[in-house]
């Protein structure tokens, strides 16, 4: 059986996928990033350990893991669900801010940085909510600053996949969030649109932790693309 390989967000563990897998018919593993500040190392790690032609669903940075690996390695890959995602690189100035980040989290504390998350990347409705908001801190102090400000640094040096998202052939699924302010619902429809075989969805009530907000919808919608996209694709095949 296909097996579902998970890759979790900047900052976060295989926690945040602990709400979304129990809902999902099938073996899930949920892998935690390799400690780099090199995109193309942690891809590669992450691809020379994957089980035969898995399905990889990743969110946020582990989306833009999972757009490489498929790019790079599509052998390995049988279809991929892409959520939070964009193809495209960090403009020079948005790298420069990934820095500051950084040293403001060096400064302020973790406890600081997950407040700051919770206020920018959870949809307002989400954000007074304390078990959201504790599982957010809970994974920042499992990271820690070292690992955040290498994920940081190799998030800034991410190439651009916008141009050859047309070479994924495999089935996608991408979700965003409706109220996503750092992958908007349009960065997720210009990749569903960019790949040979993409679907878009949108997420109500949801922002850039869309895993976290609406754990129950994300295993349903995976449920359907491998009751649906996947059958196609084995019935094409």
């Amino acid at each position: 059986m296909t097996r579902l390989v998970c890759l979790p967000g900047l900052l976060c563990t295989a926690e945040v996928f602990a709400d979304v897998l129990p809902g999902v018919y099938a073996p899930a593993d949920v892998v935690n990033l390799p400690d780099s500040n090199d995109f193309h190392t942690i891809a590669s790690d992450i691809a020379a350990a994957l089980p035969d032609r898995a399905i990889l669903v990743g969110m946020s940075m582990g989306s833009y893991l999972c757009l490489e690996i498929a790019r790079h390695q599509p052998q390995r890959v049988a279809g991929l669900v892409l959520i939070g995602c964009t193809a495209k690189a960090d403009s020079e100035d948005a790298a420069a801010m990934r820095g500051k980040v950084v040293k403001w989290a060096r400064r302020e504390g973790l406890d600081a940085l997950s407040d700051t998350i919770c206020a920018g990347m959870l949809a307002p409705a989400n954000r007074g909510k304390a078990r959201l908001r504790q599982k957010v801190a809970q994974m920042a102090h499992a990271q820690g600053l070292e690992i955040f400000a290498r994920h940081q640094a190799a998030l800034a040096g991410r190439p651009d996949n916008s141009a050859a998202l047309a070479e994924i052939t495999c089935p996608a699924l991408v979700m965003t969030g409706a109220e996503d302010t750092v992958t908007p619902p349009h960065a997720g429809l210009a990749v569903a649109e960019g790949l040979a075989h993409g679907r878009f969805m949108e997420i109500e009530n949801a922002g850039h932790l869309a895993v976290l907000e609406q754990p129950g919808f994300v295993a349903a919608q995976l449920n359907a693309f491998m009751g649906q996209d996947m059958k196609k694709e084995t019935q094409a095949e």
